[in-house]
């Protein structure tokens, strides 16, 4: 059995353009010029290097100071566990969990979400409201991989309410058949 040697962070990957983000436990590079993830297995100068000279061959020649505040940018941006912008309003991610709620309950594909609920419902607010009132709704996220994140963390927070109301009760009872 291999075992898989887990890199860490080192504070002079920020000359070569790259902060650390966690990802399941685990330190990840992410270039805070094209906020890119690389891999764990990438967390090593040369390679980090290579990108920087691949991708962004004009900042090679830049001063630490100048990476230094670009990570601190990085930092103050709002980004989502996949490491790139949240960009959703309340209002969006409100109106995607209603939909996912309304999609889940009628126990078909998630594929219905962008297939059908979607477009219709962007068809119908363009006649009824306009192309602005459309171009907002057209924002909410129903992809089948949406649905299914979202119905994952709907399940776990759940979950975790009613473990913590399990574990806050003084006594409880388990019924079985």
């Amino acid at each position: 059995m291999s075992v898989v040697k887990k890199r860490k962070y080192n504070n002079d990957y920020i000359k070569n353009g790259f902060a650390s983000i966690q990802k399941n436990g685990v330190d990840q590079p992410q270039c805070f010029i094209c906020y890119e993830i690389l891999s764990n297995d990438s967390m090593r100068a040369p390679r980090l290097e290579r990108h920087l000279w691949a991708k962004h061959g004009a900042l090679k020649e830049k001063q630490k100071e100048f990476f230094a505040a670009r990570c601190d940018n990085l930092k103050r941006m709002k980004l989502d566990t996949a490491g790139s912008f949240a960009q959703t309003s309340e209002k969006v991610l409100e109106a995607s969990y209603e939909l996912l709620r309304l999609v889940s309950r009628t126990k078909k594909s998630h594929t219905i979400g962008a297939t059908l609920v979607k477009p219709s419902l962007l068809k119908s607010t363009d006649i009824v409201l306009g192309s602005e009132s459309k171009q907002k709704l057209s924002q909410i996220p129903l992809s089948d991989s949406t649905v299914k994140r979202r119905i994952d963390d709907v399940a776990e927070d759940i979950q975790n309410q009613l473990v913590t109301a399990v574990k806050q009760s003084q006594i409880f009872a388990i019924q079985l058949d």
